[in-house]
């Protein structure tokens, strides 16, 4: 028995268009309760300083940083943040190059000389902009440095985020005693470029790139920053379950399939020729009277999410004992048929509840149209 119905499928297709965004953030470190700044050489601090004109930092986020969104479907994270404490009356201005790559490296690589090496910086920036932050109105205080973009991520990967802060002149920079340390998330994965008058990108055309020493003014075992992700994902639907049973009598196989949670359900049969019908629209349970092995698929569509995971049945017809036999290997011990007032039937007839026990002692009922 197969019905399609084509004009609930257009309607369904219709509510699923603009399917509802979910929003969310995590961090790497403490975000609400920082605690540790960095108070060591102004090259040991990332993602920049102020005390320079000219910094760079490269920092690896690895996928157990991430765990927070490996399961998110349809993911895309659009904001990074990290937080500074100002000790400052300065104003600052940068021009900050932000460039995020997918990675599956954990670690900056040594060349054989036990240098630290920068990676290569690939692809377009996700965001390019100037920040100025007049410090007087922040002295004492915590502020955060945010960036805004929009990006895929793919669930198993890391992150290589490489962030380059120029100033306009060389005198914009903040003095030794006076200045903005940024919170550590104490995870050391990131390297730093540091220069009053080359930038980054200068010192990745030169002979010297990507060499990391002292001497160039590098950080080669820093912390990560205390750092806040924010993203943006679709949910996806819960799958539907399938109830299947046989029944004598009329020699069939029905199939069930129930929704996890309020959705549409779509399925397709696989017939002994190996072909499949057409995806249609679920709205009756399914008999099979055609001997033979059988494979449905479903998945369900909620409306302001994603469709579900697939499901696959399989299951057999046959005339043994008179009786279907189910895949699963249950075996029916006897069907009884009820009308919708509940009296007893010799067989099915019309709009008719089956209840088959099994030989385990377990029931299932279901209603029929024959």
């Amino acid at each position: 028995m197969k019905r399609f119905y084509i004009i609930l499928a257009a309607i369904a297709a219709m509510t699923m268009t603009a399917q509802a965004q979910t929003w969310g953030t995590f961090n790497v470190g403490d975000w609400d309760n920082p605690t540790t700044t960095y108070n060591g050489s102004y090259f040991d601090m990332a993602p920049t300083n102020f005390y320079v004109a000219h910094t760079a930092a490269q920092m690896i986020y690895t996928p157990d940083m991430l765990a927070e969104i490996q399961d998110k479907p349809n993911l895309r994270l659009n904001q990074i943040s990290f937080k500074f404490h100002c000790e400052t009356f300065e104003d600052i201005t940068r021009s900050f190059v932000i460039f995020i790559q997918e990675t599956d490296a954990t670690e900056f690589a040594v060349n054989e000389e036990g240098i630290k090496q920068f990676f290569p910086v690939e692809g377009e920036p996700i965001s390019i902009e100037d920040k100025t932050y007049e410090m007087v109105y922040l002295y004492g205080e915590d502020a955060t440095l945010s960036f805004r973009f929009n990006m895929p991520y793919t669930p198993g990967k890391g992150l290589l985020v490489t962030i380059i802060a120029d100033a306009y002149d060389d005198d914009n920079c903040t003095s030794g005693s006076d200045y903005a340390p940024f919170y550590t998330a104490g995870i050391g994965k990131v390297m730093t470029y540091t220069n009053n008058w080359t930038g980054f990108y200068e010192y990745t055309q030169s002979e010297d790139f990507p060499n990391a020493t002292a001497s160039l003014g590098c950080g080669t075992n820093v912390s990560l920053p205390l750092t806040q992700f924010s993203y943006m994902y679709q949910e996806k639907t819960g799958a539907p379950v399938f109830n299947g049973y046989t029944t004598d009598g009329i020699h069939a196989y029905f199939l069930e399939i129930q929704e996890s949670e309020p959705s549409y359900i779509y399925y397709r049969v696989q017939y002994n020729d190996g072909a499949f019908t057409d995806w249609t629209l679920y709205d009756d349970i399914l008999s099979f009277t055609q001997d033979g092995k059988y494979r449905v698929e479903a998945y369900a569509v909620a409306d302001d999410k994603l469709e579900s995971d697939p499901i696959a049945y399989e299951f057999y017809v046959s005339p043994t004992t008179g009786l279907s036999e189910m895949a699963s290997g249950k075996t029916v011990a006897g069907v009884r048929y009820f009308n919708a007032m509940g009296q007893e039937m010799q067989e099915a007839n019309g709009l008719t509840i089956v209840v088959t026990t099994y030989t385990d002692g377990t029931t299932s009922t279901a209603k029929v149209m024959k």
